[in-house]
């Protein structure tokens, strides 16, 4: 049975409104979507129908897609996102969960898996 889409959430995280996209069934697998540089939670709207077993929050990072960009004194440098990311877990109540990321989006989740390895079950 594939994954649904289910809702647009927005998260306040350091300041900032941040937007994802929900998809599958809460109690499944919890799984954070990274999109990469100048993309938004979107780049996963194709693929996700096709997968199972899954609940996946497809996040739109900083400045990109919905959510709010930094302020001007502020950069875009993956490691704010890093902190972004854990903090987006947390408040969804996912003490470990899997990471799915694309370009800039693989790089931030493999830095999240290597600074937090408890957190993460699985990285693709």
């Amino acid at each position: 049975m594939s994954i649904k889409w289910n809702s647009e959430k927005v998260f306040r995280v350091r300041g900032l409104t941040l937007a994802a996209k929900e998809w599958g069934q809460p109690g499944s697998m919890p799984v954070i979507a990274l999109h990469g540089w100048l993309d938004n939670a979107a780049s996963f709207d194709r693929m996700l129908p096709y997968m199972d077993d899954m609940h996946v929050l497809a996040i739109d990072c900083a400045g990109h897609g919905m959510s709010e960009f930094r302020s001007p004194d502020s950069g875009y440098d993956i490691w704010q996102d890093i902190a972004e990311v854990l903090a987006i877990a947390d408040q969804m109540g996912w003490k470990r969960f899997a990471l799915l990321g694309h370009s800039r989006g693989a790089i931030i989740a493999a830095l999240i898996a290597g600074t937090s390895p408890q957190r993460i079950s699985h990285l693709a």
